[in-house]
C-alpha cells in the first residue's frame, strides 16, 4: 500500500540502554552493515541515504560507524524530567 504523504529517507535505531559501548557499536554496526546490504540489491531501497543512530548519550560512537544524523536534544536542550 502506498503511502502518498510519506517520504521515507532512510533508517532509524537506537542502541540498547546500556553503558556498554563495545555493545552499543556493535549494535550501530550491524544497522550499517544492513543499510550496506539493503543498496547493494540496486533495488528501492538503494535509495535510503539516511542512517539516523545515535542520541546525546553515544553520539561520537554513532559518528565513528556511520550514522548521518543524530538526535542530541539533551545535550542542548538538557535531560528531560519525568515526574509529574
Amino acid at each position: 500500500r502506498e503511502l502518498k504523504n510519506v517520504n521515507v529517507m532512510g533508517f532509524m535505531a537506537m542502541a540498547s540502554n546500556t553503558e556498554d559501548e563495545k555493545q552499543i557499536s556493535k549494535e550501530f554496526r550491524a544497522l550499517k552493515q544492513f543499510h550496506e546490504n539493503m543498496y547493494s540489491l540496486n533495488t528501492q531501497y538503494s535509495l535510503l541515504t539516511t542512517l539516523s543512530f545515535g542520541m546525546s548519550g553515544d553520539y561520537k560512537i554513532a559518528i565513528q560507524e556511520g550514522s548521518n544524523m543524530v538526535r542530541i536534544g539533551s545535550l542542548i536542550f538538557g535531560e528531560r524530567n519525568y515526574s509529574h
